[in-house]
């Protein structure tokens, strides 16, 4: 039993021509589009660039080994894009049509690159939450309305399937598996017909609405969902189709990192369901957010980042190395919030401290 590092030293000699994408390729490649890389792409039209150049071009003025905490997947990121860049199988794919947004006004974070495979094959990699605020502030939205990130990803997807007729993989971790199945059920349909797979990656679901759409039942077919055995993530609203559920290293919510899941060659290493833990946090959630109207819902997600864009952070990362400073800054919101000052923590007052959490 291994990692997918463990599958790039084992696997990494196997050119696509002798073994074809698998599922533990579309996993690296959905962690590998966490790394930044708006310095090599900054037009539309920037030339595309081999996994090897970009890991050579990242490494030399762009990592930061301290930035990201040990076990999450922004810290994983960057050294399985230096791993596959010592590899034959993956140092000549070529990343191209990358994007990459961020605009707080629009509540917008999205990025996707497409990796040219050997034979002619996209496969396009949607980021999933990255470290901003407002990328945390767009995942509660997916559970309200149409999201500006769904909007792009179709978008997307329309654009760079017009350039030629290649066929094209889907996938994403997060955040990025729900835009992958959304970018391919809402795409233009001369272009769905050419997406062969759809990888959603511990990817939460959709609304029982639109889950049950039939955008979405053209695309069940298609869809993968793999989500690890102490999920919280993929279990957020309604999934799509029953979910593979495989094994991991880490524990609770660091399964979430794909880095840590289990595999066994070039398969990943089942199980039949789901742990307690992961089924307890599901029904809690449901038991607490479940509960609220999508007008509730809208209103506890502006005051919960309100309290936290109190403080000056732009990113999570920000937020923690506020230390004190940062918990005093959102306590004294929540107490102007106690008073029934609306749009600074209200709702999240509400929630924490007068329906059974904690005082």
């Amino acid at each position: 039993m291994g990692t997918i590092r463990d599958y790039i030293k084992w696997r990494g000699d196997l050119e696509f021509e002798r073994d074809s994408f698998n599922v533990i390729d579309n996993l690296i490649l959905s962690v590998v589009s966490y790394v930044e890389m708006d310095g090599l792409f900054d037009s539309d039209e920037a030339e595309p660039h081999t996994i090897a150049e970009i890991s050579k071009a990242y490494f030399a003025d762009r990592y930061d080994e301290k930035k990201y905490k040990e076990g999450s997947v922004l810290y994983d990121a960057p050294l399985i894009l230096r791993d596959i860049a010592n590899t034959r199988r993956f140092r000549k794919v070529k990343v191209q049509n990358y994007l990459s947004l961020n605009d707080t006004k629009r509540t917008l974070q999205f990025a996707a690159m497409e990796f040219l495979l050997p034979d002619g094959t996209g496969y396009v990699a949607f980021r999933g939450t990255d470290d901003t605020l407002v990328g945390w502030k767009e995942d509660f939205m997916l559970a309200v309305r149409e999201t500006e990130a769904e909007k792009e990803a179709a978008s997307y997807i329309n654009r760079i399937a017009s350039t030629d007729d290649r066929p094209l993989i889907l996938g994403g971790h997060s955040k990025g598996g729900h835009l992958a199945v959304f970018a391919a059920a809402e795409c233009d349909g001369r272009y769905r017909d050419r997406i062969m797979t759809v990888y959603s990656n511990d990817g939460p679901g959709f609304t029982e609405v639109y889950a049950s759409g039939k955008a979405i039942r053209d695309v069940t077919p298609k869809l993968i969902s793999i989500i690890p055995e102490d999920s919280i993530v993929g279990l957020l609203m309604k999934p799509v189709v029953k979910p593979i559920v495989v094994k991991s290293t880490a524990k609770y919510a660091y399964q979430h990192n794909p880095a840590s899941w289990c595999l066994e060659g070039t398969k990943l290493d089942h199980i039949a369901s789901v742990s307690k833990t992961a089924k307890y946090m599901d029904k809690l959630l449901k038991d607490n957010l479940g509960k609220m109207t999508p007008e509730e819902l809208d209103v506890f997600a502006e005051d919960l980042f309100a309290v936290f864009e109190s403080t000056g952070a732009m990113t999570v990362t920000e937020l923690k190395k506020g230390g004190l400073r940062s918990l005093r800054i959102m306590a004294a919101g929540l107490r102007k919030a106690e008073k029934g000052e609306r749009g600074d923590g209200s709702s999240v007052h509400k929630l924490c401290f007068h329906e059974g959490g904690e005082k």
